[in-house]
């Protein structure tokens, strides 16, 4: 067969038809995979980070440095930026944070949240007494 012949065959209908089924099993396999990453379940994987934006932040925290907070249903969690322990709203330390997992873990090594970004938490500070504070002698 001659390169005249070869080119021809190409684009006869039986070369085409023989084109056909595969450009079809490629372009169907692109729509699935597309599909698939553009589902919703990618992006509930870090739900608890999601939930920060419409989230109230107590003020009766205790802190004693710029920090990050977490609310997991009525409970809130504190994580210390420095020494990545974690601690409730009233300053009891419980646990700590494994920053190459995003997890917080008890101080028995239970999980209690996992797959946390801290960048996405926000942050609450220390709040500075006021001035206009009145000593008052009790004892008089």
């Amino acid at each position: 067969m001659d390169t005249k012949t070869k080119c021809q065959y190409r684009f006869t209908n039986r070369g085409k038809i023989m084109k056909l089924p595969i450009f079809r099993c490629l372009l169907l396999a692109g729509i699935l995979a597309a599909a698939w990453n553009c589902s919703e379940s990618a992006a509930t994987q870090d739900s608890a980070s999601n939930k920060t934006s419409n989230l109230q932040i107590p003020q009766n925290l205790v802190v004693s440095e710029p920090s990050y907070f977490y609310q997991l249903g009525t409970t809130y969690y504190i994580i210390a930026p420095k020494t990545m322990t974690v601690s409730d709203g009233s300053g009891n330390v419980i646990g700590t944070f494994n920053t190459s997992t995003g997890a917080i873990m008890s101080l028995s090594g239970e999980i209690i949240a996992i797959n946390l970004d801290l960048s996405k938490l926000p942050m609450v500070s220390p709040t500075v007494p006021s001035k206009d504070l009145i000593a008052v002698d009790l004892d008089t």
